[in-house]
Formats: C-alpha cells, structure tokens, sequence
C-alpha cells in the first residue's frame, strides 16, 4: 500500500498483500516442479528417460514459464492500478500489461454516499477493506482491497465537502446579497 499526498492530490495503490499473494502462488508452483524433478533423479532407474525428457520435462518447462508470466503481470497489475484523489476529482487509473487499459475520472460532487466493509477476519487483521462509491446516478462503484479504508474515505469526504462548498459559493447567492439588493430597490 502507498499513499503519496500533496496538496490535495493523493495517490493510493491497492493493498501489498496481493503482490504477497502472486509471489507464494508462484513459489507453489516451482516448488512442486523441484518436487517433481527430485523424484525423477532418486526414481531415475524405475521412471523411463524418455517419459520424464519429451512429458515430465516439457510440462514442467511450460508450467513454470506460465507461472512466472503470471506473476509478471500480476506485478504489473498492482502498480498500474491508481486511486488518485485530485482536489475536484477522482481518477481511477486501471489498466494491465495485454488484457485491459481503463481509466475513469470521477467528479467530487457527483458522490452521494460512502461506506467500507469487510466479509471476513483476515481483510480486518490485515487492514484491507473494499470501498463503494455511490454516484448520483445510482451508480455503484466498488474497489476492492484498498489499504486504509478510514483515511480513504475521510480523505474522500474532505475533498466532497470542500468542492461541495466552492460550488456554493459560486452558484448560489447569499441570503445577505438578496437583502441589500432589495434596499437598494426600495430607495428609489
């Protein structure tokens, strides 16, 4: 998780725990190819040399080259997913190395409602919650594993009161200003 801030611009990654993930993932599956390979030598006499040079052997090859390939654009995956909070705006930088290159921009006063939550034990030890964004257009957008929900969401906040004020002040006449408007009418 990383959170990079400076005046009113936050940067939030999702949380670290699914880099953590992709790496065990891909130290399974090499250790059950060193598995399979120490096999192969202590059983070397009873297992056929060819059985284990054009199967065992090319599988293995081919299933550890997936594997990293995997972890490679899991890593890519992770950092290229962005959160970025502007002073007016929200933008949701989601994309991948192949598969998809999405990003979204979100206006601060179009959110009507926040709220966080976590379906199990482990997201709340570990700190990681999913985040939904409800838009004015009864749009419901939901990001998962965001690290720090709390400081996400009043960070979040923060910035719709503040735009939500501007907005007011620029659009709406004071109650004050009717009223010397009116006197001004009223002398004449």
């Amino acid at each position: 998780m990383w959170y990079y801030i400076k005046n009113w611009e936050t940067i939030v990654l999702k949380h670290s725990l699914l880099v953590i993930f992709a790496v065990i993932k891909f130290l399974f599956f090499a250790f059950i190819i060193i598995v399979v390979t120490f096999i192969w030598v202590l059983y070397r006499e009873t297992i056929w040399d060819e059985l284990f040079l054009y199967v065992l052997f090319p599988f293995c090859f081919i299933l550890l080259n997936y594997d990293f390939l995997r972890l490679v654009l899991a890593l890519i995956e992770y950092y290229n997913y962005m959160f970025i909070i502007k002073d007016d705006q929200i933008i949701i930088i989601n994309s991948s190395f192949i598969l998809r290159d999405d990003i979204e921009i979100i206006e601060a006063y179009k959110i009507i409602k926040m709220d966080s939550y976590s379906r199990w034990f482990f997201s709340n030890i570990l700190w990681f919650w999913n985040i939904i964004v409800e838009l004015q257009t009864k749009e419901e957008r939901i990001f998962r594993f965001m690290p720090n929900p709390f400081r996400l969401i009043n960070k979040l906040k923060a910035q719709r009161d503040y735009v939500l004020e501007n907005r007011r002040k620029k659009y709406i006449v004071d109650d004050f200003d009717d009223i010397k408007i009116e006197e001004q009418t009223n002398d004449e």
